[in-house]
């Protein structure tokens, strides 16, 4: 099945005309990798085509199938594996016109986002679902994936070259339409990383460079993102890193037992105590490029560090340019997304 690649954090338009009184409607099929089609529609939206002046009806899907994606997970591989099944859903849309089937469409749905600047109904023009450029990675550790989604599920041929030089390249060809493979080659850890060469399928050659970086002072922090595809993506902040706390509570006065009161007895009193732990993160010096995935990172609805959730604290930064800013770094600050004491009924 050829599957268009949608993401549905934007909306995604189906539209149908007719004539006055028309009823339209938009069946859903929607099912996992896993599953099969549904013969029975998973949910069916429908509207009456109003008058002779409005002839055209329009359908959000978008909504129905992100509820269908949670996308929890991270998984960082060692080999080609298999994409979470939780991080993407199939779908078939069947378009009537008074209970006649006038159009289908097929769908493979991410919880990605086009920009304004890309129009109505982005589309994934790519197989690969990460930006070109150059990523940072610690040393001697795979922490990140490259994710990809086929139809051909043998089209695409990943490369990796030993960013010294000293090891034999790797070559693999995709067996998997929807995986994810490792950003770092396992023969290249501690050697520099991979330049990692993406060719075949869609979108046309792609080229990453993950560099390892030797930090001897500070413990790196891995963030973990869903990006603009609706792919999982790896940051690692390098430099300092510092916690904070901050606690909230209600004050109430209470009533002593007695009008003869007792001095040590406490008349303000607290209640529902709790914490809330915050930290404030730093790349290091990165390049001018990373101001597309610092933005993506923003723009992200699903962060991890270190495999904890947290939720970004950060609402404006300086997207830096090396013309204006010769060393870049990038400060951010999370909230870890639970109050410390646990309250959860």
């Amino acid at each position: 099945m050829s599957n268009t690649k949608i993401n549905v954090r934007s909306p995604r338009i189906i539209s149908k005309s007719g004539s006055t009184n028309d009823g339209v409607a938009v069946a859903l099929h929607i099912w996992s990798e896993s599953g099969s089609e549904p013969v029975i529609p998973t949910r069916v939206l429908s509207k009456t085509i109003p008058t002779s002046l409005v002839t055209t009806v329009n359908f959000d899907v978008s909504p129905f199938l992100s509820d269908a994606i949670s996308n929890n997970t991270n998984t960082v591989v060692t080999t080609e594996s298999a994409t979470n099944e939780d991080s993407y859903v199939y779908c078939k849309a069947k378009v009537y016109v008074n209970l006649t089937l006038t159009d289908t469409y097929e769908f493979v749905a991410y919880d990605g986002y086009g920009y304004f600047e890309d129009g109505l109904n982005p589309e994934q023009n790519s197989d690969v679902l990460l930006d070109e450029g150059t990523y940072y990675t610690q040393e001697n550790v795979n922490k990140s994936s490259v994710y990809f989604h086929d139809d051909s599920a043998s089209a695409l041929t990943f490369l990796w070259e030993c960013l010294d030089g000293t090891t034999s390249n790797e070559t693999i060809n995709n067996t998997i339409a929807n995986g994810h493979v490792p950003s770092v080659h396992p023969n290249h850890l501690g050697l520099g990383g991979s330049k990692l060469t993406v060719s075949g399928g869609t979108g046309g050659t792609k080229v990453f460079t993950f560099k390892e970086v030797c930090e001897p002072k500070y413990t790196p922090i891995t963030c973990d993102f869903i990006n603009k595809y609706g792919a999982w993506q790896t940051l690692v902040f390098f430099k300092a890193s510092r916690t904070s706390l901050s606690v909230s509570n209600s004050m109430f006065n209470s009533s002593p037992s007695d009008i003869n009161y007792s001095t040590s007895k406490s008349v303000k009193t607290s209640f529902n105590i709790n914490g809330q732990e915050s930290i404030k993160v730093n790349t290091g010096w990165v390049l001018e490029s990373y101001s597309e995935v610092i933005k993506q990172l923003l723009l992200s609805d699903t962060v991890r560090l270190d495999n904890r959730p947290v939720n970004i604290k950060t609402k404006a930064i300086e997207l830096h340019e090396s013309i204006n800013e010769r060393n870049i770094n990038y400060s951010l600050e999370f909230d870890y997304a639970n109050d410390v004491i646990n309250n959860i009924q």
